[in-house]
């Protein structure tokens, strides 16, 4: 058998060699993203032209499906649990079994070239020694299998699993078979051209899935003054026609989703939109006040699957007209700073950016981004608080304060009017002055229409003509965070 002394706390042995020992846990990775491209083989799927395919995001060799992707995910179990060993094998009458050492030496996120050049041992010959079960015993009442610690144990580590379930109510659903229905929902949407990525932390207990869908484009440009009608709220739309001619101050953005669950003592599956704007490679999850479609992930999940992801693909096409208005809105309305008693700095604050540095990054930004200076836009004002909370976080990405700053800028985005009102009252509250003069105590009930936001005080019309629109793009797209920082953290 292989060489292995007594668990630790944490349910991992060490491995010795004759001149160093080796923490298992090291050789796992804690957090970390696997891309996709298409949903399946047959997809033949493609990266768009206008996606820059560089970071940890994107398949960058060979083909990555999220068939494939969902390997990663660990998988529930329950009671007195045989865990399937997937690298090995059994002969017929049971009497060998054999090894899959390609497989040990590919799985995700777990580093075997470490732990060979540290025990001096090939893998070849730790597998030789370590005589591994094809089914493993799980002594605890229930535990989620990962793969990774299922490698580990092949190789001959007494590695318990790591997210240990207390409950005898608990019933944790197959995460990698539920998700695969998603492939199902795409193909009846014409969707599997679809790409994305997964983002795990804490070994594998909280995992994000992104998924953005190409076949759900659009070219959003800044209406000139004749498609404008301020009487009527009525703008110039995005147009989904392949044979549009984008213009040089357009944007092109993608819809997808982003679902997630924890299995941390949470038992919550959770999905938002979210529109992703490929020329600063980010996306910003869109508030929906609709139909709540999160559910739990315990139990039986796979009875209505194909369903409940078909419902989602259909909620964000019911978005998109209303969406692609407010995008454009957003590139045609301005903030005026001088004229509002605060500063952008406050703004953000206001709006609930608590950390100063990550309101004063946004402010320089969106300052630096604004012609004149001291009039953003609400789009510039969102872009720039997304990507300077995507640059300096410096807490867990998979933590509800991370997400609340990154919903935000959807808020400024969809609810323009209710954000400047509440920065008002905001200032009000704080300030030492009775000044009342920017309130907008006339209007009673709030709308989000274009003349509604445009009534508002401190609010003005954005007019830049294409040339000075394509100087701004260009300035964003030197301020972009590089491939493998924070903007990969999505």
């Amino acid at each position: 058998m292989s060489q292995t002394q007594s668990n630790s706390n944490s349910g991992f042995g060490q491995t010795a060699s004759a001149t160093t020992n080796v923490p298992v846990t090291d050789l796992l990775e804690e957090e970390g993203t696997v891309p996709f491209l298409g949903v399946n083989e047959a997809a033949k799927a493609t990266y768009p032209d206008a996606v820059s395919t560089s970071g940890r995001r994107y398949v960058t060799s060979g083909t990555q499906t999220f068939k494939d992707a969902l390997d990663v995910l660990p998988h529930a179990g329950e009671g007195t649990l045989w865990a399937d060993n997937e690298f090995v094998s059994e002969s017929d009458d049971g009497s060998d079994v054999t090894v899959d050492v390609d497989a040990l030496t590919d799985v995700h996120g777990l580093d075997l070239s470490k732990l060979a050049s540290a025990t001096g041992r090939t893998v070849d010959q730790l597998v030789a020694n370590a005589e591994p079960e094809s089914q493993i015993k799980v002594s605890t009442h229930k535990d989620i299998v990962d793969r990774r610690r299922l490698a580990l144990r092949t190789l001959g580590y007494d590695v318990k699993f790591r997210w240990q379930i207390a409950s005898r109510r608990y019933t944790p659903g197959n995460m990698r078979s539920f998700f695969k229905r998603k492939i199902a929902a795409c193909e009846k949407h014409g969707a599997t051209d679809a790409f994305g990525w997964i983002r795990h932390y804490d070994w594998g207990g909280s995992v994000t899935i992104t998924t953005i869908y190409p076949s759900k484009a659009y070219e959003i440009g800044t209406p000139d003054e004749t498609d404008i009608d301020f009487e009527n709220n009525e703008l110039t739309l995005a147009t989904a026609d392949a044979d549009t001619t984008p213009s040089e101050d357009s944007v092109t953005i993608y819809y997808g989703d982003r679902m997630g669950y924890d299995f941390r003592g949470h038992q919550k599956l959770w999905v938002k939109p979210v529109i992703f704007i490929p020329s600063v490679g980010t996306m910003i999850p869109l508030p929906y006040a609709g139909t709540d479609l999160s559910r739990k992930h315990t139990g039986d999940l796979m009875a209505d699957a194909i369903d409940w992801h078909e419902t989602i693909l259909s909620k964000i096409d019911s978005l998109c007209a209303d969406i692609n208005k407010e995008i454009t809105r957003a590139r045609v309305v301005a903030l005026d700073f001088e004229e509002l008693p605060f500063s952008i700095t406050e703004f953000y604050q206001y709006l609930g950016i608590q950390n100063e540095t990550y309101a004063e990054k946004a402010a320089d930004r969106a300052t630096a981004l604004a012609d004149p200076p001291e009039r953003p836009t609400l789009w510039n004002l969102q872009l720039s608080l997304k990507l300077a909370i995507l640059d300096n976080y410096s807490g867990s990405k998979a933590g509800a304060t991370y997400q609340e700053y990154q919903e935000l800028a959807g808020e400024i985005l969809r609810h323009p009017a209710t954000q400047i009102t509440l920065a008002k009252e905001q200032h009000q509250l704080e300030s030492d002055t009775d000044d009342t003069e920017t309130l907008d105590a006339a209007q009673q009930t709030l709308g989000e229409s274009l003349q509604d936001v445009m009534d508002l005080t401190g609010v003005t019309e954005n007019r830049l003509n294409p040339t000075e629109a394509q100087k701004i793009e260009q300035r964003v797209q030197q301020r972009l965070p590089s491939a493998d920082s924070g903007a990969t953290g999505d």
